[in-house]
């Protein structure tokens, strides 16, 4: 073996020179996870996908905010589909409907050897803004009105 051993990639053009130590005999060369891509369309549902490729095989997880979404689950909201082909991790989200609030919506992938994201910000539209705030207010009202005919009924009670 040479003293300097060349690792070339299919995707790339980067040549990673290094010189192995006797304590390296024997063992394989890991790369950290690599966002190779992320992209979002809309049409009735917003649909973002990412991939991730490393050595060993990333682990992928969506966030959405600071709340992990389940793999390869469904609920009203969001669908994750996921697919594994080593070195290459794939995963992709869709949203049904729209966001309340301003959001963050990510995707990472992470192995032993790094972690790498890509991130967009899902913002309402401003009737669903107004909505949302529409029906705050008319709670607090609500919620305001019992709870004053409350205090009023155990007043008239004590007197």
């Amino acid at each position: 073996m040479s003293s300097n051993t060349a690792v070339t990639s299919n995707y790339s053009s980067s040549v990673l020179y290094f010189t192995p130590k006797p304590e390296d005999h024997g063992t394989t060369l890991g790369s950290p996870a690599r966002l190779l891509n992320f992209s979002c369309s809309l049409e009735k549902t917003l649909q973002c996908s990412c991939s991730f490729h490393g050595l060993p095989t990333p682990s992928m997880q969506w966030w959405m905010g600071d709340v992990p979404v389940g793999v390869d689950s469904m609920d009203n909201i969001l669908q994750v589909t996921s697919t594994i082909f080593a070195p290459w991790a794939n995963s992709t989200i869709s949203l049904f409907g729209e966001p309340e609030i301003v959001m963050r919506l990510h995707c990472e992938g992470k192995n032993q050897y790094g972690t790498h994201t890509a991130s967009i910000f899902l913002i309402p539209n401003k009737n669903s803004v107004s909505g949302v705030f529409m029906k705050g207010l008319i709670q607090g009202i609500v919620y305001g009105a019992i709870a004053s005919a409350l205090l009023f009924f155990f007043l008239v009670l004590v007197v």
